[in-house]
């Protein structure tokens, strides 16, 4: 009894300490991927993207009626929190667990009983810390609950072991067991990788009674039904893992036979069980029961997408689309061969068998492997610490070490319990190798090799996280059989062991230092402040706002469902908007509901159900449903209409001549971000184009590069960007990214002022881009224009200034050398002007520009000729091809 109490406590501590941890470190507001999204969702009651998540959503929406914080955003982040640090806890109560079966160390633990505890707190703290995971618990995200759900069964196997083994099992823990996986998967597919496992530790513990239950025959007999009646044998593997009730009554939909067949051969099964008194036939029809309970979270998709909420992905309304959302069919289908790192773009992957890989099978699964192993090395010593692209910092040495007493725990526990080793061990295989393989993914965005091009949008850590939670076990096992082996060893007195107890937690500890950098949201408003200044760069009473994808879209949708700070709380604040996001475009789904919210749509709700994917157009243009629709919103609007199909395929000049020229805007003001590619997506509207802001307005006007002065400085005089010029908020690559967004339209002001001729408005614009937080390496343009516009101004001295900025930045450049010389031989330092011209001279000496304006310099300025020949003389002898240098040396030589 003393001992649950003292399991109780530590447990409750863990949570604590480590909750405290990430609430501290948590996003007070939505973060940029589905996280704005996922918050948006929980807090109307809408339907993400695939799978659609409805358990998560129903827990998001509790947890934001619950009123301990006014954002409801930071109430929804705190669930993924509580779930993390509770995940924590568990891996403590698991390690301890498992070093309990540990026979031959258990004079050792009754001589020192407290270090199985610190060992536990150690997994647990190593968990807690570890990069991805730490990354994914202060954010609304959906695999912290998974963990929880996945660890809680694999402790609830080692319970029912114990029981086995006692000779007093209890099928009640199986039955909670299994009804606790199939209902993970409401939140997400992931917990279900440890069925595999379970299946082989229960029959390593149990071999004689899952014999008799004939599973493996049973699901045999199932598939060879499937196959006889031609139905797709993985569709339904995965749609019965999805929701076994949804995948029976598929069956039923499909093959009422069929249907009739499969259950006399369960009920059958059944009653074979009972006669043969070979188990309790009751637990087997309660464990059905179970799972198919577990399933019907799975229908809240079905029931609330026919209440239309406003975000309604898929729109799942349907039977068929229902069933679709849960199969993912909205996905690529996974391809194990080839690997798509065999490729080095994807239109290459996409041709093959007619494209050739650029590299062999095993090149490409290396490659994939090298980048999980990449990613599993930053858990415990930080991402910009233990690179292996890149460096490897002393830090990783301290990160290293949770590393090899993980690999020393998976030694010595599969010496000393085998059947408990295996659970782990293959839950850890799976997660790692097995999704290395069935994932496929591409080339990691950080790759340096800029010849690969084929890559993920982001990087893809957390993809693995469930290897890093079960190697976490590992860990704390590890630091108990490193104790149980240095302590007898050295013979410490009890004084020394516990000090060398406590410094293995503290190990564990130190992660939180090299970590927190990396994952911290701490005050961190920039994606809604963003969604925030998006939304409110549209005018009119309406307005259709295109978006090119997940970062310039859910910040938007979170803005307008979620009373947020940067809005003032208001809940009418951007609902005039419709987010028009280009991806979800190439939908059918998606166009119906823009057309019901009011978009300028001419095809009926029945033709866009029959608009094609695609068509061939002039020029030999795919034209994608995106682009149709582009086209069709834009001409309807404008109260034009166009023939189809030969209309909305028609070059695009065409299109520009008939709607655009004589373009009068409707109810309805049309925008583009301005993230949105300037390639296809924009070619039938790039000239007309006007930017205010952050987005870009559909005119009548064609002039490239239009700017809407007064309108843009009102808005970036009325944008919220408090959280992004805070230099205590923590940036990371892809928020810096995004600043450069605001930089483009900054610097697009600026220009515009330019060439007004008000150069103190284009140099004080853009001086406002030098407060984001970006790589310094992206400001030399900034101070490069900055020297521009003052020495338009005459201002040599901070043009000078500016270069020196440059200069600080460590960056050197013979261009920008040239830029100084200039600066000089306008402000009349000849002496200055030459030396800025000779180094520019020495760094690209096969370069005209310098050779130039010493010439000029020489010939104009300094009167010294015989200097000019010299260096065109030098120049000849290296490249004796340049007509112009030889025109200059022969107007130069009579004049000696």
């Amino acid at each position: 009894m003393r001992e649950r109490y003292i399991k109780l406590i530590i447990a409750v501590g863990i949570i604590a300490v480590v909750l405290g941890v990430y609430i501290y470190s948590m996003a007070p507001t939505a973060s940029f991927w589905d996280c704005g999204e996922l918050i948006a969702c929980s807090y109307i009651l809408g339907i993400p993207h695939p799978p659609g998540t409805p358990l998560y959503v129903m827990l998001g929406r509790i947890f934001s009626l619950i009123p301990f914080a006014r954002e409801v955003a930071f109430r929804v982040n705190f669930l993924t929190a509580l779930f993390g640090a509770i995940s924590s806890a568990l891996i403590y109560i698991v390690v301890l667990k498992l070093i309990s079966l540990q026979k031959s160390t258990q004079s050792f633990r009754q001589r020192f009983p407290f270090i199985p505890h610190l060992a536990g707190i150690a997994g647990a703290f190593s968990l807690a810390f570890a990069f991805s995971f730490w990354d994914n618990c202060v954010e609304a995200e959906v695999y912290t609950p998974c963990v929880v759900a996945a660890l809680l069964v694999i402790y609830l196997a080692l319970i029912w072991r114990d029981k086995v083994e006692q000779g007093v099992g209890d099928n009640r823990i199986v039955l909670f067991a299994i009804y606790l996986l199939f209902l993970s998967a409401g939140i997400h597919f992931t917990p279900l990788m440890i069925l595999f496992p379970l299946l082989v530790f229960a029959f390593m513990v149990d071999r004689k009674s899952i014999l008799q239950l004939h599973i493996i025959e049973l699901i045999i007999l199932f598939l060879v039904i499937i196959a006889v009646a031609g139905l797709d044998l993985v569709d339904y593997f995965v749609l019965f893992l999805a929701s076994p009730p949804v995948a029976i009554l598929r069956i039923f939909h499909s093959n009422l036979l069929l249907f009739i067949v499969l259950v006399a051969i369960f009920a059958g099964y059944l009653y074979y069980l009972r006669s043969k008194k070979k188990m309790d036939s009751r637990y087997v029809f309660w464990g059905l029961v179970l799972i198919f309970l577990a399933g019907t979270v799975q229908f809240y998709l079905l029931v609330r997408s026919k209440l239309g909420p406003s975000i309604n992905e898929v729109n799942p309304s349907t039977w068929e689309d229902f069933v679709s959302v849960l199969k993912r069919e909205q996905y690529d289908p996974m391809r194990l061969y080839p690997r798509k790192t065999q490729f080095l773009t994807e239109g290459d992957y996409r041709n093959f068998p007619n494209s050739y890989p650029a590299f062999s099978l095993i090149t490409g699964y290396f490659e994939q492997l090298k980048f999980y192993i990449r990613y599993f090395l930053w858990q415990w010593g930080s991402a910009s610490n233990f690179d292996i692209f890149y460096r490897i910092g002393w830090q990783a040495i301290i990160g290293i070490i949770p590393v090899i007493l993980g690999f020393f725990g998976m030694f010595t526990h599969f010496r000393r319990d085998k059947k408990s080793w295996w659970l782990v061990f293959l839950c850890f295989l799976i997660a790692s190798v097995g999704l290395i393989t069935y994932l496929n993914l591409k080339y990691s965005p950080s790759d340096p090799r800029s010849h690969l091009r084929f890559r993920e949008v982001r990087e893809r850590d957390y993809f693995y996280a469930f290897s890093y939670v079960f190697f976490t076990i590992f860990i704390g096992v590890g630091v108990f059989s490193f104790l149980n082996w240095i302590v007898p060893k050295l013979k410490l007195k009890r004084l020394y062991t516990i000090g060398v107890s406590v410094l293995c937690v503290i190990v564990m500890v130190v992660p939180i230092f090299f970590n927190y950098k990396g994952v911290t949201r701490r005050n961190n408003w920039i994606p809604a402040e963003y969604g925030y200044n998006m939304l409110v760069s549209c005018r009119g009473d309406k307005a259709i706002l295109f978006t090119n994808g997940d970062n310039d879209t859910f910040p938007l949708w979170f803005v307008q469902e979620v009373p947020n700070r940067p809005s003032n709380y208001d809940p009418t604040f951007g609902k005039n908007i419709a987010v028009a996001n280009l991806s979800l475009l190439n939908t059918t789904w998606y166009v119906k509901q823009l057309k019901e919210w009011g978009a300028p749509i001419s095809f009926s709700l029945a033709e866009i159900d029959r608009l094609p994917q695609g068509l061939r157009g002039a020029g030999n243009r795919i034209f994608l449903l995106k682009d149709i629709m582009i086209r069709d919103i834009i001409a309807t609007n404008a109260g034009i209409k166009l023939k189809w199909p030969d209309e909305y395929i028609s070059p695009a000049k065409d299109f520009m001549t008939k709607v655009l020229d004589n373009y009068k805007e409707g109810m309805i003001a049309v925008y583009f971000a301005t993230t949105v590619d300037r390639g296809e997506n924009l070619a039938d509207v790039e000239p007309y184009l006007r930017l205010e802001g952050l987005v870009n307005r559909v005119t009548s006007v064609n002039s490239p590069n239009q700017v809407d002065v007064a309108r843009t400085q009102e808005l970036f005089d009325m944008y919220k960007m408090n959280s992004m010029k805070d230099k205590n908020v923590v940036k990371d690559d892809n928020t810096r990214g995004l600043f450069m967004n605001y930089i483009a339209s900054y610097a697009a002001l600026s220009q515009e002022y330019q060439r007004m001729g008000r150069l103190d408005m284009a140099i004080s614009t853009l001086k406002r881009t030098l407060a984001f937080d970006i790589d310094p390496t992206r400001k030399v343009p900034i101070y490069y224009n900055l020297s521009v516009y003052a020495l338009l101004g005459q201002d040599y001295d901070n043009a000078i200034a500016y270069l020196d900025s440059v200069d600080a930045l460590g960056y050197q450049d013979p261009d920008l050398l040239v830029r100084r010389g200039w600066i000089y031989q306008s402000q009349g330092n000849y002496p200055m002007a030459e030396q800025a011209y000779q180094n520019a001279r020495e760094m690209a000496p096969n370069r005209p520009e310098a050779i130039q304006s010493l010439v000029s310099l020489y010939t104009e300025n300094m009167n010294d000729t015989s200097k000019a020949i010299a260096i065109l003389q030098d120049w000849l002898r290296r490249n004796p091809r340049d007509n112009n240098a030889q025109q200059m040396l022969q107007s130069l030589q009579p004049r000696r």
